[in-house]
């Protein structure tokens, strides 16, 4: 069962946010790779982000086997957080919109991070952390959404109804 996100939740997914895409291994503890993008389908229905095939190796490998994916999205500026999950996903050809997106998202979230005040240095490792040779894009259909963000709706679920 598929979802259908929201306009604002399309819109939050694709801003200048923090993306750690997560699974869990065969020994049953959690692999986690960050994202460097991601893209939200016209019809709001898959995601696809968008990470690094070298360091998110064994957390592809462990869906691949069969694990549920689980991905979080946090906006540094207010820590609103949203973390959606799909039992399947899939790997799609890395298009040149692709590369594109992962570029503009990264440097977004650059500029978010350099607007906190946590400096030129990190911002410019976020943006040269990997490389557009080494992305892999992950597509899934989201089949819940929680709301992530700390306070007292943390893990309400907002989708579906």
């Amino acid at each position: 069962m598929s979802l259908q996100l929201s306009a604002a939740q399309a819109a939050f997914l694709q801003g200048p946010v923090s993306i750690n895409v997560a699974a869990t291994g065969a020994d049953g503890w959690p692999l986690v790779c960050r994202a460097q993008g991601c893209v939200v389908a016209r019809d709001r229905k898959s995601v696809t982000v968008l990470l690094s095939a070298r360091r998110g190796r064994d957390m592809l490998l462990a869906l691949e086997a069969g694990s549920v994916l689980a991905c979080a999205f946090s906006r540094p500026a207010t820590h609103a957080t949203l973390q959606l999950k799909a039992r399947n996903s899939s790997r799609v050809p890395v298009s040149a919109p692709y590369r594109e997106c992962a570029a503009q998202s990264i440097q977004a979230f650059a500029n978010e991070l350099a607007s906190l005040g946590y400096g030129e240095n990190l911002a410019s490792a976020v943006v040269m952390a990997v490389a557009a040779n080494d992305l892999v894009a992950l597509r899934f259909l989201p089949e819940i959404i929680f709301d992530q963000t700390p306070g007292p709706d943390a893990g309400r679920v907002l989708a579906p109804a």
